[in-house]
């Protein structure tokens, strides 16, 4: 099984970080690691949803069904 987390898992861990930075008073260091893995985590939002954005592409229209077809690497 992948320990790769799912894209809810992610966002509700970024907003977990967003809801720390806007209502705790964090001194600065702790301030800054929050901000950090909130930006690693918001890289990793963008990386699964241009994955779902290239395999919707490849949707195509075939004969009145709808197939999905894999990516070529």
């Amino acid at each position: 099984m992948s320990n790769e987390k799912s894209f809810m898992d992610l966002m509700t861990e970024l907003e977990t970080i967003v809801t720390n930075l806007e209502n705790e008073d964090l001194d600065i260091e702790k301030a800054l690691g929050e901000f950090e893995t909130g930006v690693k985590l918001f890289r990793q939002c963008q990386e699964k949803l241009s994955s779902i954005e290239a395999k919707t592409k490849i949707l195509k229209e075939e004969n009145g069904e709808f197939l999905l077809q894999d990516m070529e690497n």
